[in-house]
C-alpha cells in the first residue's frame, strides 16, 4: 500500500520554494543587476536568470512559458534597460501609462516580468484562450485588436492588424 506525503512535507516544499524566490529577488535587486538605463550591459548570466524568472512567472500566471520567453526576447532581448523609440521601457517594454496602471516599475525586471505575465494571462482570458489575440493586444493595444475583429471578422482578423503586429505574432508563435 502506498503512503501519501504528510501535509507538513507539502508545506515545507512551499516554504522552501518561497524562500528560494525571495533569495533570487534579493540577488536581482542588488545594484549589480540594475545598471544605468539606456545602457546595454546585460550579461549572459543575467539573461539566463531573467529567462528562469520569466518561465516561472508564466507558469504562475497560467500561460505557456516557452511562448512568454519568446515574447520577452522579441520585446527586449531580455535587456532590462531597453528603451524603444516609441517610449516603451524595460525588459517587458511597457509604456509608462501601462506600467503606472499596473502599479509596477518597468525598469525593475522582476516586477516587469511578473506584470507582463499577469497581463498576458488577462488578455488570453479576455479572448477565450487565444494567445495570438493576447499577443496582438500586448503589442498593438486592445483597440487595434477589436478593430481588426470588427473589420475583418474572426477568421481573417490578423489581416487587419498593422504589419509590425502580424510579424510580432508570427515571430513568437512560429
Amino acid at each position: 500500500m502506498r503512503k501519501h506525503k504528510p501535509p507538513i512535507v507539502s508545506i515545507s516544499i512551499v516554504i522552501l520554494s518561497l524562500l528560494a524566490l525571495y533569495c533570487l529577488y534579493a540577488v536581482l535587486a542588488s545594484s549589480m543587476f540594475f545598471p544605468q538605463r539606456g545602457t546595454s550591459s546585460t550579461t549572459s548570466q543575467q539573461v539566463n536568470l531573467y529567462i528562469a524568472i520569466a518561465r516561472q512567472d508564466a507558469i504562475n500566471a497560467g500561460i505557456p512559458p516557452d511562448l512568454f520567453v519568446r515574447q520577452i526576447n522579441r520585446e527586449s532581448s531580455f535587456d532590462p534597460n531597453a528603451l524603444s523609440p516609441s517610449g516603451a521601457q524595460g525588459i517587458a517594454q511597457f509604456m509608462p501609462e501601462t506600467a503606472a496602471r499596473l502599479g509596477i516599475d518597468p525598469w525593475n525586471p522582476v516586477e516587469a516580468l511578473k506584470g507582463a505575465a499577469q497581463l498576458m494571462a488577462h488578455y488570453t482570458k479576455m479572448f477565450a484562450d487565444s494567445y495570438a489575440k493576447a499577443l496582438a493586444t500586448y503589442n498593438a493595444g486592445p483597440g487595434a485588436v477589436q478593430h481588426a475583429l470588427k473589420a475583418c471578422g474572426e477568421i481573417h482578423w490578423r489581416n487587419c492588424l498593422p504589419v509590425e503586429t502580424r510579424q510580432y505574432i508570427a515571430a513568437i508563435l512560429g
